[in-house]
């Protein structure tokens, strides 16, 4: 198993830089028009967007510093759509689609990106101990989360569900690109994964085109820099707004970036009530429950794929021991927002970061 610093430098910028051209090249993409680019005079920044993944994504760019900037990250954006058509579970021939249908039954060959990404979501699981899952599938469907239809499932549902779910399922033959599920009914999902490790690509080939200073993000949710923003008010990297996981209005504090990655996990968007109690689409995997115990969780390091499986996994360890493995591993830091259970208040928390780089705003 590789160790954190061991991912952190395996997914940098300038590891994937030198792998950005693995993936076969996109077809040449001519300059964006005016509707896919906005060039914000009052800020000084260039902003490239798409929709993928279900969301929007974007890149924020220093006006004026690159002559092809926005052509660059065209083709950084490209590469997200890339590897969308590898990993999706609702593309007919993702490489997904396919472990999740045949690789009970024979071994599946994948390509290199998801090879990859599933030895990280191994690696993930070990490290928290079972709390991200990549093949907790089965448990979204069962709760109804997979078509954003929250229900309340039996405890049978619930039971026959936990028996499909285990990372230990998952056969990896590195040298042959081959992964095999031991257990019918397993089901891979990225859902957790899936926009870190894209962010990570589409920044190795930004960087590689000599595109140095650029902030991207996927759904608002997952977001990466590198270099600066050139701006007087900045002070170096760049500044990500963090906003109260149930009041988008209300902001809560400020993150500055430097050639660092940061994923939120929340339960403001997707949930559901069942006899007055609040269930997140969240699921811890251990248990096959919705999580409880946090309202949000951020986590800042060098890559978008590690801050987005630990988002996760942290938040389904709920505030206590989140406390404690954020101490054990001082290589990535997190702000942590939920509800006291002794006088009902919202609390937030960081860890391992400066006064620097974290800004509450309260």
């Amino acid at each position: 198993m590789l160790s954190l610093n061991d991912w952190f430098e395996l997914l940098s910028c300038e590891s994937l830089a030198r792998a950005a051209e693995e993936l076969v090249s996109a077809p040449e993409t001519p300059p964006p028009k005016s509707s896919s680019m906005q060039s914000l005079r009052d800020t000084l920044l260039l902003t490239v967007s798409r929709q993928a993944m279900a969301c929007e994504w974007e890149v924020l760019l220093n006006q004026h510093q690159y002559p092809l900037g926005a052509e660059e990250a065209m083709r950084a954006l490209d590469l997200i759509e890339q590897l969308e058509t590898l990993h999706s579970v609702f593309r007919t021939h993702s490489d997904l689609i396919a472990v999740n249908r045949f690789a009970a039954i024979r071994p599946v060959a994948v390509a290199h990106d998801t090879l990859v990404m599933l030895k990280l979501a191994r690696d993930v699981h070990a490290l928290t101990e079972g709390a991200f899952d990549i093949t907790a599938g089965s448990l979204s469907q069962t709760w109804g989360f997979s078509r954003r239809q929250g229900r309340m499932p039996t405890e049978g549902e619930i039971t026959k569900a936990r028996q499909m779910v285990g990372t230990e399922f998952i056969v990896l033959d590195e040298s042959q690109r081959l992964v095999e599920l031991t257990k019918p009914g397993v089901t891979l999902n990225p859902g957790g994964i899936g926009k870190g490790y894209a962010l990570d690509r589409a920044a190795g080939r930004l960087a590689s085109s000599g595109v140095l200073d650029f902030m991207m993000h996927g759904g608002l949710s997952s977001v990466i820099a590198h270099g600066d923003r050139q701006h007087s008010q900045t002070g170096g990297g760049w500044l990500v707004a963090l906003k109260h996981p149930w009041r988008w209005e209300e902001q809560i504090g400020t993150i500055r970036l430097n050639n660092q990655a940061l994923a939120t996990s929340g339960s403001g968007k997707q949930f559901f009530h069942y006899q007055g109690k609040r269930y997140s689409h969240i699921i811890d995997p251990r248990s096959g429950w919705p999580a409880q115990g946090m309202m949000s969780t951020t986590v800042i390091c060098p890559s978008a794929a590690v801050a987005d499986a630990l988002a996760t996994a942290l938040f389904v360890m709920g505030p206590e021991k989140s406390r404690e493995f954020c101490q054990q591993h001082p290589s990535f830091a997190a702000v942590l927002v939920y509800i006291d259970p002794k006088s009902g208040s919202t609390l937030t928390e960081s860890h391992n970061l400066t006064d620097t780089q974290w800004q509450p705003l309260r």
